[in-house]
């Protein structure tokens, strides 16, 4: 190896320490709009059952996990009441989608009266004010000893309780 190479080896070595690197602290790139963000919600229930059969008030809580992004929102939320109309609880659990003051959720519904479980499905129309929501929620439940149809009608509070994301 000639006195040059020998030279340049090192040379290169100490450039390649000197070299600039990106900061830890640098920002990160521009960008224009919303950045998405997941917010855990949690909140209250309250309301009435209309529907024919079985009629009664009924209240309860409800948790929901909601990706946001401008005005728009999907995700997942499940809630449990209790209903003096059937003198029994229900649990339903799905999925939930909106768009600014208007959301619409779905999926399985449990009804729990005297120690019998009945199984269905669920879907509710809420109409969105701030953080309150008035709602119309129909259940169709399966092979039941009580009402199939449940017509009912409510408010619902939801509060942020944790955000991750976004900006």
């Amino acid at each position: 190896m000639s006195n040059v190479q020998r030279s340049i080896v090192p040379a290169v070595l100490v450039l390649a320490l000197l070299a600039p690197r990106a900061a830890i602290a640098d920002d990160k790139p521009f960008t224009i709009g919303s950045q998405p963000v997941w917010v855990l919600l949690a909140g209250l229930t309250t309301g009435g059952t209309i529907a024919i059969e079985n009629r009664g008030a009924h209240v309860g809580g409800e948790l929901s996990l909601a990706r946001l992004r401008d005005a728009n929102w999907f995700g997942f939320y499940a809630d449990g009441y209790y209903d003096w109309g059937v003198h029994g609880t229900y649990v339903t659990a799905g999925v939930e989608a909106g768009h600014k003051w208007l959301g619409i959720d779905g999926g399985g519904a449990l009804r729990i009266v005297s120690g019998a479980v009945e199984k269905g499905v669920t879907g509710r129309l809420t109409l969105g004010l701030g953080f309150l929501g008035i709602y119309g929620r129909y259940a169709y439940f399966f092979d039941t000893m009580t009402s199939e149809h449940v017509v009912q009608i409510g408010l619902l509070l939801k509060l942020p309780v944790l955000s991750f994301g976004g900006k």
